[in-house]
């Protein structure tokens, strides 16, 4: 039987296991199938042309309640894979306390994770009766998860990087870790075109996070400690984002560093409504692009906001954060934006605060993401796509 074994290296802590924080987290096949299961989707959209089709390949490979799946998957030789316990080792990582927020709160971890730098082999041995149609689309879902992906909470928010570093078929090598960021850019472009997606003419955005011609990916820096890298990542974002906390006359940020105030007008805008002095709001804020719920509190008055859909109550962010490692002993931070239909079809964004209950219309303009991925720290970057 055909098999594809795809190692992977776990570069940032992985928070996957039970929801109670006194249990161990621990790597589990169905959720690693479940992971591989959407980043197939992904893939697949500019090679099948249509959901429909995406879906009808997906149930014969992966299994649905029709059937069995066309392969088996296991987890072998894992290596230097530790729990730990929720402590507080990351009390003074202003940025990773924002990308892991849920996760995290005031610098302690609410659950137990597992720590970075492990190894682990995803094998997957496909049945005799897969078709090649089939068969060629579950390497290039293995190298997805392993070039942008991670593995549990926070996942798009770089937590639980799962960094590629072999691939192989029946046993022959298909795939080794770049050494370098050119080489990083060159492995990412290859897999993007082996989607097929220069050949394929999408007219509309994806209905659902898919490879699509509108997509982005950058390499924006390099760093020694993958923590540090993230913890970096994380802080940008917080700068782009913030409007800040006061602090004698002036918004500043956690670490004192005064607040950009980049969209002030959404913090004015939710403001605005929860104290009554506008009832009609043009839109909603422009932060919600970075997906929702996208909630507000405000200090200095303990008045709280909720933005969220009307009737979807998620919309998982549409940048993926993902920190790979490269066999110099240096790490990179890939940064990609997969734009797709941000709600169904005439759903409306929600903003509740106290008394007040408005709906209006979604506009997301994912510029605003990519004024992120240009800001001027990541000018020494890398553009891979397009």
């Amino acid at each position: 039987m055909e098999t594809w074994e795809a190692t992977y290296r776990i570069t940032t802590p992985l928070f996957l296991g039970g929801a109670s924080s006194a249990a161990e987290a621990e790597l589990r096949p169905p959720s690693l199938k479940g992971l591989l299961r959407f980043w197939f989707r992904a893939i697949a959209l500019p090679a099948l042309g249509n959901w429909q089709k995406v879906q009808e390949v997906e149930n014969i490979l992966f299994g649905s309640t029709n059937g069995q799946a066309c392969f088996f998957l296991s987890i072998v030789n894992p290596d230097e894979i530790k729990s730990v316990k929720p402590n507080r080792d990351w009390e003074k990582r202003h940025g990773l306390g924002y990308l892991g927020y849920g996760i995290m709160d005031r610098g302690m971890m609410r659950r137990s994770y597992l720590i970075n730098g492990g190894l682990f082999t995803l094998k997957t041995t496909l049945k005799r009766d897969v078709t090649t149609e089939f068969s060629k689309l579950l390497p290039i879902a293995l190298k997805a998860l392993g070039l942008f992906g991670g593995a549990g909470a926070r996942a798009r928010n770089g937590f639980g990087s799962l960094s590629l570093e072999s691939l192989r078929h029946n046993g022959e090598e298909k795939w080794l870790i770049p050494g370098s960021i050119e080489e990083l850019r060159k492995s990412i472009r290859n897999l993007v075109e082996e989607m097929g997606l220069n050949s394929q003419e999408i007219k509309d955005l994806p209905n659902y996070t898919a490879f699509s011609p509108w997509i982005k990916i950058k390499i924006t820096r390099t760093a020694q400690d993958p923590l540090a890298l993230l913890d970096d990542v994380g802080k940008e974002l917080l700068r782009y984002r913030s409007y800040g906390n006061a602090s004698s006359g002036i918004h500043v940020l956690p670490w004192r560093e005064k607040a950009e105030q980049n969209f002030a007008d959404d913090h004015d805008m939710v403001l605005n409504l929860i104290n009554g002095r506008t009832n009609q709001l043009p839109s909603h804020p422009r932060r919600v692009v970075f997906g929702l719920p996208h909630n507000y509190f405000f200090l200095s008055t303990r008045q709280r906001a909720n933005v969220d859909a009307a009737n979807y109550k998620r919309r998982a962010a549409p940048l993926f954060i993902h920190i790979h490692a490269l066999s110099t002993g240096e790490y990179a931070a890939i940064l990609s934006l997969l734009p797709a239909l941000f709600l169904p079809e005439g759903e409306l964004i929600k903003i509740s605060c106290g008394r007040y209950n408005k709906q209006v219309a979604c506009h997301v303009n994912y510029q605003e993401i990519e004024n992120f991925l240009n800001r001027s720290i990541f000018n020494n970057g890398v553009v891979v796509w397009p």
